[in-house]
This record gives structure tokens, C-alpha cells and sequence, in this order.
């Protein structure tokens, strides 16, 4: 019941919170704060500056570069809101005198609305270093080709395939290491990042019979996706498919031919597993053929509502029973026909049975 529980309760998550800051401006001691401004403005520079070094220093000892140290003082250097709570009690306590409460909170509350005002001043001192793009493989002229995007597992099996009936192809990969390791075999394979626009032209893309997109990384494979369907329509797209989610995704962005990457060989391997179990060659692919189409018809049904967690459930459970309904259905019917083979009361036998 987590989920039901956090979904009951998240709408007063927020209202509590709310509440609990309202309380908390409401003590505030403005009268403090007008009678000592300096003071106090002296002592929450030297709170956040104090705090700030020593989560720079911490950042920096963890490994963190000088610019995520930096951000990280910057987003931690105010008090946290338990502070609040520690300086009633202590108040409630006797350990604080009213007053010192009454600082601490007014500090804490301050150096909270100081964090905008340091990161945007650790943006102006620390101007951030322009990003040093890769320097990618210069990509060869081509036309009529078929361009492969990820060069993994799925990819070269597609890749030698169309190598072998000598099939122009022009490979992209991110991986630096695995190009290497891919180009000692013979294989013609280019550094560049698909996900860019212009490594796409520069890959001829508009002139390109397909687009096999064989990326192992979902998002990165949806953008790629989406800057193929937007900038080169006219090319028709191959989509490898992490899951059934990722196939949504693909056809959101218009992509219509996708593969599952383990559907097939999960369903040979199932095919072998009810083969070893006793049943016949017929049996065993009659039923992988009949849940694979059971399977794909679901899919594109599914598409309509694949947000809806609960929707997908009940179809599901309701799918499951069908394709029971259908395997008996099938037993019957390959009960028959082997009768038919059989002397006619034998056959009217057999024929009762199934029935």
C-alpha cells in the first residue's frame, strides 16, 4: 500500500510545509533586525562564508572539480529549516536565553534568502569555461546508404549482415574505446554523436535509404529519434527498443518499425525450453507464434493509455487468461488433426475429447 499511502498524503506534504515556514516568519524578530542591522548583516556573512568554506573544502577532499565545489557551497551555505525546531527547544530548555533563539532564527531565516544571491555571485566572480566539444571523425560523402547509430551488440549484427550483401554503411559511435576495438576487426566505423544535428549532416543523413537506430541508451536514442523525424522525415527509421515503454516512446516521436532487443532470442529460448518439456516441434512453435502475436497485437493496443500503470494491469491480467484461452484452443484444434489420421471411431474419439 506505499504508493496508495504516499499519494494519500503528498497534498498535506506541502501543506504542512507551507505552514510550518508561515509559523516561522511569524517569529520572526523584526524589531531585532531593524535595531542592529549591521550586526546582524555582519553576523550571516560570516555564517554563510564559514559554511561555504568548509563544504568547498569537503567537496574538493571527495573529489569534485573547483566549479561543483563551489556550487555545492553555494547551494548548502544557508541554515537548515531544524534549526528552527532547535532554537525552540533549546529556548524551551533554558539552554538559549530567548534572545539567542530569537538571533538564531533571524539568521538562519536570513542566510536562507542569501543563497540565491551567493550562487548568482559565484557565477559573476567564476565565469563557467566554454565546453570543449570532442573532435569528431570526419564522415565520408555517401549516398544511398544506410546509416547505423550505436555500434554495440545489435548494431554489428545488423552491420555485417548488410556488409556481406554489400550495402553502403556509414557507423556512428560515442565510445572511443569500443571504436577501437570494433575497427581492429575491419569494420568501418565513425566517432561522432547522433544526437547532434550537425554530426547528421555531416553523415549525409538526408541522402540515406534507412536509419537504423541501434542506441543502448534510451533518452539518448528518443532524441536521436526525434532529430531524424524532424529534420529528415523522408528517411524511414529502424528502431532497436530497450523495453515496451521505450516502443511508446518511439512511436510518439513517429517512429513505426521497432524490435524489442532480447524479444526474439527470448522467444527461441522458450521455443528450445518447450521442445526439452516433451512437446513437438509443431507444439512448441505453434505456441511462440501464437504469444507473439498476442503479444505485438497488445503492444500497438496498449499505446493508448501507456502512462495508465493501472490500465496496463488489467490488461494484462486480461491478456494472460486469453492467451490461456487461445493455447487450449490450439491443443484442441492439433488434437483434431491428428485424429483425422486416425480409423473413424478413433477419429469421433479423439474428436469428443478435444471438444
Amino acid at each position: 500500500y506505499r504508493h496508495e499511502i504516499e499519494a494519500d498524503i503528498k497534498p498535506f506534504e506541502g501543506l504542512l510545509l507551507g505552514l510550518f515556514f508561515t509559523a516561522i516568519g511569524m517569529s520572526l524578530d523584526l524589531k531585532m533586525l531593524f535595531a542592529s542591522p549591521l550586526r546582524i548583516a555582519a553576523l550571516v556573512v560570516m555564517f554563510v562564508a564559514v559554511k561555504a568554506i568548509v563544504l568547498y573544502a569537503v567537496g574538493r577532499v571527495s573529489g569534485l572539480a573547483a566549479r561543483p565545489a563551489r556550487r555545492l557551497a553555494g547551494s548548502l551555505s544557508q541554515g537548515g529549516e531544524f534549526a528552527f525546531v532547535l532554537f525552540g527547544a533549546g529556548a524551551a530548555a533554558s539552554v538559549l536565553t530567548a534572545e539567542q533563539a530569537a538571533l538564531g532564527v533571524v539568521l538562519v531565516t536570513l542566510s536562507m534568502m542569501a543563497t540565491p544571491a551567493v550562487l548568482y555571485l559565484e557565477r559573476q566572480l567564476f565565469k563557467p569555461e566554454a565546453a570543449t566539444q570532442p573532435v569528431y571523425d570526419a564522415l565520408p560523402e555517401s549516398d544511398q546508404h544506410v546509416i547505423i547509430a550505436g555500434l554495440g551488440r545489435f548494431g554489428q549484427i545488423v552491420s555485417r549482415v548488410l556488409r556481406a550483401r554489400k550495402i553502403p554503411i556509414t557507423a556512428l559511435d560515442i565510445d572511443s574505446e569500443h571504436i577501437e576495438s570494433v575497427r581492429k576487426f575491419g569494420v568501418s566505423i565513425y566517432f561522432g554523436d547522433a544526437r547532434r544535428l550537425e554530426i547528421l549532416e555531416a553523415a549525409q543523413t538526408g541522402k540515406a535509404k534507412a536509419f537504423v537506430l541501434a542506441i543502448d541508451d534510451v533518452e539518448a536514442s528518443l532524441r536521436t529519434a526525434e532529430l531524424v523525424r524532424q529534420h529528415f522525415p523522408h528517411v524511414p527509421v529502424y528502431a532497436r527498443a530497450r523495453n515496451r515503454n521505450h516502443v511508446h516512446r518511439l512511436m510518439d516521436l513517429g517512429v513505426v518499425v521497432t524490435r524489442r532487443e532480447t524479444f526474439a532470442s527470448a522467444l527461441e529460448l522458450t521455443q528450445d525450453v518447450l521442445r526439452g518439456l516433451g512437446f513437438t516441434d509443431a507444439e512448441a512453435t505453434r505456441s511462440v507464434r501464437t504469444f507473439r502475436a498476442q503479444d505485438e497485437k497488445r503492444l500497438i493496443e496498449g499505446y493508448a493509455h501507456y502512462n495508465d500503470e493501472e490500465k496496463l494491469r488489467v490488461t494484462a491480467l486480461a491478456t494472460a487468461e486469453e492467451l490461456e484461452r487461445q493455447f487450449a484452443a490450439d491443443a484442441a484444434d492439433l488434437a483434431v488433426a491428428e485424429g483425422a489420421a486416425l480409423p473413424a471411431p478413433k477419429r469421433a474419439a479423439v474428436r469428443e475429447a478435444a471438444e
